[in-house]
């Protein structure tokens, strides 16, 4: 290998780093700033124990989502359907509520 085909190997992969990690970011900041407005996850039904963001099943971690799976992955299809869109990313998470 050339040191031309090297550093365009090393340019792609500090790419795809930075975005993995503008979305980790991204996720990460809607998340404290979730925390700023409730103090269990907003899509919680109390009443039913149920999660709104899967209809179908009982929410088993009792309404915590710092590490739900499925907030985590609400927000990362969020993540994704703005930049395929090519909107301008939410900062506050009430407006990603809003926009839903």
């Amino acid at each position: 290998m050339s040191e031309d085909e090297i550093n365009k190997a090393l340019a792609k992969a500090e790419k795809e780093a930075e975005k993995k990690d503008h979305k980790k970011i991204w996720i990460e900041k809607i998340m404290k700033s979730a925390k700023a407005y409730y103090k269990v996850c907003p899509y919680y039904d109390k009443k039913t124990s149920k999660c709104f963001l899967s209809l179908s099943n009982k929410c088993n971690r009792d309404g915590k989502y710092e590490n739900c799976p499925v907030f985590l992955e609400f927000l990362d299809n969020k993540y994704q359907e703005f930049t395929s869109k090519k909107k301008i990313l939410p900062l506050d998470f009430l407006d990603l509520a809003q926009s839903v």
